[in-house]
């Protein structure tokens, strides 16, 4: 190969809008069974996507990339722009005494999107999400962080983490939030859960057993 470019496939608003505007411009490319290692961890590329060869070019999905890399990919349809961004929702979630007092407004500390925050906000400065789908009430999810928009003009009601975002285990959070206000068996989801209190908002940890990893944090109104 003579280098690797990013080529332009960039979701579905991207392709559909490059087939409108050139579909008198064709090429032949051929599919290209590359694999992947980033940052020294082999990945596998989602099956939404693909590698194709042109010309000797390796063309790989931008956002598949730039995602794999932790950054929020956004695309301009008026002015054909792809916009590749650094993002705080990537990163490993802070827990300090301080997330309790961003939790008291509605927010989880580093992430600038709150509790009522109007769902047109969080596209226009993250773009489109990962995934959407419905767990009781419909969200939309950007890495790790699933936003539910059940309130009247699709204003957030709720946001949940999980994954690689908070690797804590149930003493980690008790050493660094202190004695929640309740915890044991969680019927739900299975495992155990500590729930703590901020102002007028609600906190729920989902972890594996009473000692072990958590799997997910909820932050919603009481």
């Amino acid at each position: 190969m003579k280098k690797f470019l990013l080529g332009l496939l960039c979701g579905t608003a991207l392709t559909t809008a490059t087939a409108a505007a050139y579909s008198s411009d064709t090429v032949q490319a051929y599919l290209f069974p590359a694999k992947y290692v980033i940052d020294g961890q082999p990945q596998s590329l989602d099956k939404d996507y693909a590698t194709l060869n042109y010309e000797g070019h390796a063309y790989v999905p931008a956002r598949w990339v730039a995602e794999s890399l932790g950054r929020l990919v956004k695309y301009d349809q008026d002015s054909r722009t792809i916009a590749i961004d650094q993002t705080s929702l990537s990163k490993k979630l802070v827990l300090d005494p301080d997330f309790l007092s961003y939790a008291a407004k509605g927010q989880i500390r580093g992430i600038e999107f709150g509790i009522d925050t109007p769902k047109e906000t969080v596209l226009k400065q993250w773009g489109e999400p990962h995934k959407t789908g419905t767990w009781q009430v419909p969200y939309s999810a950007w890495f790790d962080y699933y936003y539910f928009f059940a309130n009247p003009g699709e204003r957030v009601s709720g946001i949940r983490v999980g994954g690689n975002s908070i690797p804590y285990t149930v003493d980690e959070v008790k050493k660094a939030l202190g004695k929640p206000r309740n915890e044991g068996i969680n019927d739900v989801e299975n495992g155990w859960y500590l729930f703590y209190e901020a102002g007028a908002y609600q906190i729920f940890f989902n972890a594996d057993d009473e000692h072990g990893a958590v799997r997910s944090l909820t932050l919603k109104s009481s």
